[in-house]
């Protein structure tokens, strides 16, 4: 026989016996799953060879009968048809395929299947009867039409068997294929899988919603901090890309909308979202995520955003390996800063870095998963979500921490006031209208009619002459803590310290301070019983009480100022106290305060004269309290009150013989009235003149 003939005999028959094993090999090709138990919400998910026509839709009645033509191949799914090699070489992105497969299933009970998102057009057939579709499928590249959308289709089997033929298409986007596996189960089951899914990112939507607005809140609210503005808008950003890519879509909401307009957000968003996701960080660490070094990361997601908004989607999705590398490069820089801040021990690191590594895992492992490196699932969301609350939980310790900072401050502050208002009364702050010391400023002031009251020790200087500077110190706190409780307990306040003497203020009433002299009286007389107990010499003192109207202000300059009364009224109080000295006398009142005070009768007070005080040219009215006397003491003082006005006439008309022998009598009745002794010791000396 001619060679010729033996070897193309040979060639066809290699040929055949191969047609033979292809055509046994689709035959035979099944998923078995009728011991697998479907009870309850059990699902599985199928992973398992297809029978595989490139570049051709095969009728699915003639697979369903198993009549088909012979399949270019047996392949795993899912899985990328770019991934295939035929001929030597990998089948391009563009094109169509069909994908089919038997499955044994234990009885004819209604089933459900769970399609995921493919960005691929696709049709679905059951035992050679079309199910569900998505996009437009074609062999024609001009009319094929992608779409993005999870669905869910229910079928029963036809004794116990399903046949699934799946017509793929693909025009714009860079793989071709089904690449996420489809779900099997009861339907009852397949509901609740899909209801789970919807009820995860609804959850994932709401809570980063939730937090996003919350942080973009404070900010408003303190837009000195931008960190949370970033942070707010990464959130939202994430939000929007749970509805581009998530089973509750935007084609839900928007049904008229384009697969190339999803896709376009999807990854523009993705890409904005990294921005924000760069400026969140250097807010928080801005030593460590230098500015400078990330202009070039924000101007080439910048680009990357630009360009997924503007150009075709069949072109700048091929960029998305490029993008993936960008997105590792920049994760590596954000790594290597926050590593930093852990050696520099920064405050709330730990929540920061913990967050940051679970979303660069999730994030890397998605990438590789996308490019069929590893055989896991998407983990981005679930990723995304712990990363926004590790960094929610971080920003709400550091506002808690400056919320404690700043309560720390407030307390210094109001301790700081509560001190300086030993040095500048509150009362005189209230006075000008001022909350709080800071608010002073040098020339505020305000007319206010006020009762001034002065006291001094008398013979300080001989009584201090007998101490030393430490004692003299401890001495006078010590009077001073006696009296200073009186003044504030009747409405007034201690405006100045003028060595062992006081100046009081009381806003309200004359009586005011007239009661509260009364009392000092009576506490410098308790504090002298202590003091005799540890062999101390008693003291005494002297009160000049006037009313009058005041200027109330604040007088220095710059770098010193300081709170100050000034009118007629202090310095007429001054000299009325002064004038304590001169008569021996312990409380000596203005006329203007007798006049303002209601219900002096339930006082004893006896009329002193006109008296003319030092820098004055014209006579003020003088009246000494008596009321700090005993009952007994008091009786003896009205006895004389009469004679010892007389006296007073004829000392004023200079006829002090008179004078004398009416101050006489009065001694001998009332030997404790010291004015009296006064006048006598003054009219002695006179008459030795």
């Amino acid at each position: 026989m001619n060679p010729s003939i033996w070897r193309r005999s040979f060639v066809i028959a290699v040929m055949a016996l191969v047609m033979l094993a292809r055509t046994s090999l689709a035959k035979a090709q099944h998923l078995d799953l009728r011991n697998f138990s479907f009870e309850g919400n059990s699902t599985h998910s199928i992973k398992a060879p297809f029978r595989f026509w490139w570049n051709d839709l095969v009728d699915p009645v003639l697979i369903a009968k198993g009549v088909a033509p012979p399949p270019t191949d047996v392949v795993m799914m899912p899985r990328y048809w770019t991934d295939y090699v035929l001929d030597g070489k990998n089948l391009p992105s563009q094109g169509c395929a069909t994908y089919a497969i038997d499955i044994l299933l234990p009885d004819d009970r209604i089933y459900g299947l769970y399609l995921d998102q493919m960005l691929c057009a696709y049709t679905l057939y059951i035992n050679g009867k079309c199910a569900v579709s998505n996009g437009t499928v074609s062999r024609e590249l001009e009319k094929m039409k992608n779409e993005f959308r999870p669905q869910t289709v229910y079928f029963t089997p036809e004794n116990g068997k399903a046949t699934l033929v799946f017509h793929i298409s693909n025009r714009d986007y860079r793989v071709g294929g089904m690449w996420q596996p489809v779900i099997i189960g009861r339907d009852s089951a397949i509901v609740a899988h899909q209801a789970g899914i919807i009820a995860v990112e609804l959850f994932l939507f709401g809570s980063i919603l939730i937090i996003g607005l919350y942080n973009i809140a404070l900010y408003i609210f303190r837009t000195k901090d931008r960190a949370p503005l970033w942070f707010g808008l990464f959130c939202l950003i994430v939000c929007l890309r749970v509805l581009a890519t998530g089973s509750v879509q935007l084609v839900h909401f928007f049904p008229g909308i384009s697969w190339e307009l999803v896709v376009k957000l999807e990854l523009s968003i993705f890409y904005i979202g990294s921005i924000f996701f760069a400026l969140f960080f250097h807010e928080i660490y801005p030593e460590e995520v230098r500015m400078k070094h990330l202009r070039f990361v924000l101007g080439v997601f910048s680009i990357f955003a630009l360009a997924a908004l503007v150009s075709p989607v069949s072109f700048f999705n091929r960029l998305v390996p490029l993008m993936q590398v960008a997105v590792l490069i920049g994760l590596l820089y954000l790594l290597c800063c926050l590593i930093i801040v852990v050696v520099r021990k920064r405050l709330h690191i730990n929540y920061f870095l913990a967050g940051f590594i679970i979303f660069t895992l999730t994030a890397v492992n998605d990438i590789l998963f996308s490019n069929g490196i590893l055989p896991t699932m998407y983990l981005l969301p679930a990723g995304l979500f712990l990363f926004i609350f590790s960094q929610a939980i971080a920003i709400a310790r550091i506002f808690s921490f400056s919320f404690l900072q700043v309560e720390l401050l407030s307390e210094n502050l109001s301790n700081l006031n509560a001190s300086l208002e030993r040095f500048v009364p509150h009362e005189f702050l209230a006075f000008l209208g001022k909350q709080s010391i800071t608010d002073v400023q040098l020339g505020d002031q305000t007319l206010k009619d006020i009762t001034v009251l002065f006291a001094d020790i008398r013979s300080f200087t001989t009584l201090s002459e007998k101490m030393t500077p430490e004692q003299t110190f401890k001495f006078l706190n010590s009077y001073l803590n006696r009296i200073g409780p009186i003044i504030r307990a009747r409405n007034g306040f201690i405006d100045k310290y003028i060595g062992d003497a006081i100046m009081a203020l009381f806003p309200h009433s004359p009586k005011d301070a007239l009661d509260a002299a009364i009392e000092m009286v009576h506490r410098i007389r308790e504090y002298n019983e202590e003091r005799k107990s540890f062999g101390l010499e008693p003291i005494s003192i002297g009160i000049g009480i006037h009313t009058g109207s005041s200027i109330l202000g604040i007088i220095g300059e710059t770098m010193r100022i300081e709170s100050t009364v000034i009118s007629d009224a202090v310095n007429l109080s001054s000299r009325i106290e002064n004038l304590t000295k001169s008569f021996h006398t312990t409380i000596l009142i203005s006329g203007e305060v007798y006049e303002k005070v209601a219900d002096m009768s339930k006082y004893t007070l006896r009329f002193i004269g006109n008296v003319v005080v030092k820098g004055k040219s014209k006579a003020c009215k003088v009246y000494e309290v008596l009321s700090v006397y005993s009952e007994d003491i008091l009786h003896l003082f009205a006895s004389t009150n009469v004679l010892f006005q007389k006296a007073i006439g004829f000392y004023n008309k200079k006829r002090y013989s008179e004078a004398l022998k009416a101050f006489q009598e009065i001694i001998s009745a009332n030997p404790h009235d010291r004015m009296t002794e006064n006048f006598i010791e003054e009219l002695m000396t006179k008459a030795m003149i």
